[in-house]
């Protein structure tokens, strides 16, 4: 490769982290023309060309890295064993090579989708669209301990209710397929609400090694490379509904945890559908509840005591699922996740889920609690 050549490819690092750093000053910039405009209809285009093969590509390129690595350290101990004279111009080109492919896939991510971590926040864009359709002027909502209270109690009756009409199956198995082509009539119903949720997308892939993927803790996965929603099939079918509708929010241009989850609880309450409802509402119980018992004990465990035994069942059946998974890989994947959302601007990481509860607060502040 000609010196020239080498030198681009390593200014496409600096070049990416320059672009993050102006697009986080301009974010109503980013909001209008990238998420709104120029990254909608690049991800549709990827997502409609991946959507073509019934497989997930993300699937296929995570075997080929986890075979390229093994096949790296295998060369590598027979270049050590049996031709030393060649190790180190192999280890030089295979440094070279790495950080090549690690300068221009981090320029493809900010291209393509990385950017939308600078969009205006949704609790913004909720006021903005509440206004335009009530014609008033909020600019911002507070809340308080009681505001919390009131929204565990809405969720517990809800979830309460949104249970007894879901139909599931007896051996906790659902049609995982006929949930995915589904999904979108979530989108369809809250349009009015949050703006960019339309467009022609393929529909979500499932992974085929899903129970390999628990070990993780991973439920889903957005690949921006291919335009690709990813979801974790082996996970309980209580949260499938809602892990599907997160993805496809980050499909969307929601890259923040806490957009991502909302839009998954707003749009699956919204669904035709009672078991995307129940979901829906289990997905926003789990978030409020750890916030309520954080902040008042005491008020989140006389509350508690209003759960039905159908929604505890699950509750305990969702913990004893996952305590199966929990290890050291989890650890690692969730440390992993840590520092990816931390690097993209999230000073919260992993704990920006939790602000999902902030986002339903400023909601039913607006439209009440129906």
């Amino acid at each position: 490769m000609k010196k020239r050549n080498k030198v681009f490819i390593f200014l496409l690092f600096p070049i990416s982290i320059l672009l993050n750093y102006v697009a986080s000053k301009n974010p109503l910039f980013i909001e209008k023309y990238y998420t709104q405009c120029f990254n909608k209809i690049i991800v549709q285009v990827l997502s409609n060309l991946s959507g073509i093969f019934p497989f997930s590509i993300y699937e296929v390129i995570v075997y080929v890295i986890i075979m390229s690595i093994i096949i790296f350290f295998i060369y590598t101990l027979h270049l050590i064993i049996n031709h030393r004279s060649k190790l180190i111009r192999f280890i030089k080109s295979s440094i070279f090579n790495i950080l090549s492919l690690i300068s221009i896939t981090y320029f493809l991510f900010i291209i393509l989708w990385g950017l939308n971590y600078n969009k205006l926040p949704l609790e913004s864009i909720l006021i903005r669209q509440y206004n335009i359709n009530n014609n008033t002027s909020l600019t911002r909502i507070n809340h308080d301990i009681s505001d919390l209270k009131k929204l565990y109690e809405f969720l517990i009756e809800k979830t309460n209710e949104s249970k007894n009409l879901a139909v599931n199956d007896k051996n906790n198995i659902v049609n995982y397929k006929n949930t995915i082509n589904r999904a979108h009539l979530g989108f369809d119903a809250i349009s009015h609400i949050i703006p960019n949720l339309d467009g022609k997308y393929s529909n979500p892939k499932y992974i085929l090694s899903s129970k390999l993927m628990c070990y993780t803790g991973i439920t889903g996965i957005y690949f921006p490379f291919t335009g690709e929603s990813n979801v974790n099939i082996a996970i309980p079918h209580t949260s499938l509904s809602s892990t599907i509708l997160h993805e496809m929010a980050h499909q969307r241009g929601y890259a923040s945890e806490d957009e991502a989850n909302f839009i998954a609880y707003l749009s699956a309450i919204n669904h035709p559908d009672k078991d995307f409802v129940y979901s829906g509402y289990r997905l926003a119980l789990s978030y409020t509840a750890l916030t309520l018992k954080n902040i008042d004990f005491n008020a989140y465990t006389k509350l508690n005591q209003n759960l039905s035994n159908e929604v505890i069942n699950d509750i305990k059946y969702n913990s004893k699922f996952w305590s199966k998974y929990s290890g050291k890989i989890n650890e690692i994947s969730d440390n992993i996740n840590n520092s990816y959302l931390k690097s993209n601007g999230i000073k919260e990481g992993t704990e920006n889920y939790s602000k999902m509860v902030n986002l339903l607060l400023t909601y039913y502040s607006l439209y009440g609690f129906n």
